[in-house]
């Protein structure tokens, strides 16, 4: 397996195709937010620690951390989605303005909120703030397929697309009621790679170019246990790849790296790139399924594809908060690992 490895040149040209690679992106948006700060005292009104606020920081969050991952790329996401009348939704769209994401296709949904994750951190001032409690609030019903823009937001968009990328974070984009639509759309526009990353529809898609689900979206789907057994994974990899109808799998499990599956071919292991010391691991399924898909896009084979969706994974975790990956990045790792001949395992 390790012969077929591609070699340093071939990937760092995988990452030069890269940019400029236009794709649309139905996504559930999100507004993460993170607050620092020191703890001072304990409380005199409760047995609880006060914490003295530092800073506060506001990230696209969710499927909207894929739409700025693949900006953060030089990728070009057409995104869909929708935010509600409100100030977070405000300040995300704001966000996508200063990063130069086009926001046409965002539509603001008076029934819907805006979905907020706010994390604490917390620590000395000589300690590494570590999340304490994370509180969520926003949402709201399932965007309907009859009466909501989704289905000409799409239709507008997918003719500059190259492929599309569905991030479903279970904020009621994506469900039961509009896969098929959304799917029927995308096809009577022409033939197009779809890659799909999904909290909890991923086996209501069918005919998929590729989907990345971590251990546990994987064993929902499947309605049963994979765990660290390794038997039990290739049939489960197998299994979902079948019941997909897709070209490939990536089947990402922490700190056991990656496995990919592809219909033509054996499994291959792709062990984590970087040291275990993981710094925050929010966000990294965006950062994984967002160079997967420019790479795909723009000529990869699926195992390039992989190769480089571990890398960036690697380096994402080792960022504080919802963070990104460049393409200087990765040719940088690319250029520097030291464990690169073994990077493709047999799976």
């Amino acid at each position: 397996m390790t012969a077929s490895l591609p070699s340093r040149d071939h990937l760092s040209q995988a990452i030069d195709r890269m940019a400029g690679v236009p794709l649309l992106v139905v996504a559930d948006l999100v507004l993460d937010e993170f607050e620092y700060g020191e703890i001072g005292r304990v409380s005199r009104e409760a047995p609880v620690l006060i914490l003295n606020h530092r800073t506060t920081e506001r990230l696209p969050g969710g499927g909207a951390n894929a739409v700025n991952n693949l900006r953060a790329l030089d990728g070009v996401p057409l995104v869909v989605g929708r935010v509600g009348q409100d100030e977070p939704g405000d300040h995300l769209l704001s966000l996508f303005r200063d990063r130069g994401i086009e926001i046409s296709g965002i539509w603001r949904d008076p029934s819907f909120r805006t979905p907020v994750k706010r994390r604490i951190l917390a620590g000395s001032a000589h300690s590494v703030r570590q999340q304490i409690v994370r509180i969520d609030r926003g949402g709201g019903p399932a965007a309907p397929v009859a009466g909501s823009p989704l289905l000409a937001n799409v239709r507008e968009r997918i003719a500059r697309a190259r492929g599309v990328l569905i991030s479903d974070y279970d904020f009621g984009l994506v469900h039961p009621g509009s896969v098929a639509p959304l799917t029927e759309a995308m096809r009577s526009a022409g033939t197009r790679p779809l890659l799909v990353d999904s909290r909890s529809h991923l086996g209501l898609f069918r005919g998929l170019t590729a989907a990345t689900p971590n251990l546990h979206e994987a064993e929902a789907a499947l309605g049963e246990p994979i765990g660290d057994d390794h038997d039990a994974l290739r049939r489960a990899g197998d299994h979902l790849l079948r019941r997909l109808d897709a070209e490939a799998l990536v089947l990402t499990r922490g700190s056991f790296g990656m496995t990919l599956f592809e219909k033509n071919g054996p499994p291959s292991a792709l062990p984590v790139y970087g040291t275990d010391e993981v710094a925050d691991v929010t966000g990294a399924g965006d950062t994984v399924i967002s160079v997967f898909a420019l790479a795909v896009l723009s000529g990869s084979a699926y195992r390039e594809a992989a190769i480089l969706a571990n890398y960036a994974g690697g380096i994402v975790v080792m960022k504080r908060g919802t963070a990104t990956v460049t393409r200087d990045e990765l040719r940088q790792a690319v250029r520097t690992d030291a464990a690169f001949e073994r990077r493709l395992q047999p799976g």
